[in-house]
């Protein structure tokens, strides 16, 4: 391997890993509320 292709291999490892720790971060200080749907689908499963 050249030495602009490691270049490029670490470029894009530090992309896809960031991308996965940001996501991850924001998931955890923000997480995911139960969509209405499935509100919905779980009252009609009580009746």
């Amino acid at each position: 391997m050249n030495t602009s292709a490691i270049i490029m291999m670490v470029i894009s490892i530090v992309f896809l890993w960031g991308g996965l720790a940001l996501s991850i971060r924001h998931l955890m200080r923000h997480p995911e509320e139960v969509d209405d749907v499935l509100k919905d689908v779980k009252d009609q499963h009580t009746l």
